[in-house]
């Protein structure tokens, strides 16, 4: 059984890559935990094991329950519409309301709630709160294997760039692991919950993941955006690789996340919030997002000059900063 995605022209598709490792991190889960054995590196496996608790239990099998491959999309809240942390996704899930979980499901299931999903449709916020932790657990081991990876993502988004450049990209299709096949202006992949869709005018968005070599992750239904999670060319040669040592800066980054750190750490000066999106490297909506939990907090203010808004750091995230940060 296949999925199939109808791309007559792949060269005239609008293609980009987006960075998500959430998308990862479900892969993951499913693999090491949802029994869904995706040729993940045992040492990742274990390392995922080691964060996992029994209350997991019915999360993981809501995501991973043999026989079906459809989630709701807020599984992946704010993809793909960059480079979203996964702080933000983390974020966004515990401040859902349970209806939207609800309304996800419905939508997916045409409102018969299947028993793997009847648990988190009886306490829908409690799913999404523990969803939430399970994702934040995991990537407290695995961030280090995401941020080691950058070079190899790099390297990818360039070749699908030149291939996108040649019109060439139903040979990238065509490789994006040993299942995935593109014949006849076909896009296909092996699926337990078979669909067939056509892409017509919306933009293709490719994924790449730090997963096992068969794991494949998508949605092909958006309104205007198709993205497939695939696996990084040469991921697996992470597992065998040191963890970095950890910088001093890093006790900022366990206490505030990594974006929120990479912000107040950018503010040694007051900044518009297009140049601390430029700067940090993060989706202007997820800056916004991250600055209006840290001027909450009383970290940052913010002040509107003409059709700017500029950003600067309060006295107490300075302290902060010199006392946590690099």
């Amino acid at each position: 059984m296949r999925t199939t995605l109808s791309v007559e022209r792949p060269q005239s598709v609008p293609v980009a890559v987006a960075l998500a490792p959430g998308v990862s991190m479900l892969a993951l889960i499913t693999d090491a935990l949802g029994g869904r054995l995706r040729g993940a590196p045992e040492s990742w496996r274990r390392m995922i094991r080691s964060v996992a608790v029994p209350g997991d239990g019915p999360i993981v099998r809501s995501l991973a329950t043999p026989g079906y491959s459809v989630v709701p999309d807020l599984v992946f809240p704010g993809t793909p519409t960059g480079d979203i942390p996964i702080e933000t996704q983390i974020e966004i899930l515990r401040d859902l309301p349970g209806q939207a979980l609800l309304d996800d499901l419905a939508a997916i299931t045409g409102g018969r709630v299947p028993p793997h999903w009847r648990a988190a449709a009886e306490r829908p916020k409690a799913w999404l709160h523990g969803y939430a932790g399970l994702l934040e657990r995991v990537w407290s081991v695995m961030g280090d294997v995401w941020t080691r990876a950058r070079p190899l993502m790099d390297r990818e988004i360039e070749r699908v760039a030149i291939a996108a450049a040649r019109g060439s990209m139903d040979a990238v299709l065509n490789d994006l692991h040993a299942g995935c096949m593109f014949q006849d202006g076909a896009f296909s992949f092996p699926d337990t919950e078979p669909a067939r869709f056509h892409i017509g005018s919306r933009r293709l968005v490719l994924m790449p993941m730090i997963t096992g070599p068969t794991s494949m992750v998508s949605n092909l239904d958006g309104p205007e955006v198709v993205w497939i999670g695939y696996p990084l060319p040469l991921a697996g040669t992470l597992a065998s690789r040191a963890p970095r040592e950890r910088r001093d800066g890093d006790a900022l980054v366990l206490l505030m996340g990594e974006a929120r750190a990479a912000i107040l750490t950018s503010l040694e000066r007051p900044l518009t919030m297009g140049r601390l999106a430029e700067i940090t490297r993060h989706a202007p909506n997820a800056v916004t997002y991250h600055c209006d939990r840290l001027e909450t907090a009383g970290l940052i203010h913010r002040q509107r000059s003409g059709r700017e808004i500029h950003v600067e750091r309060t006295d107490r995230a300075t302290a902060l900063v010199h006392l946590l940060g690099s």
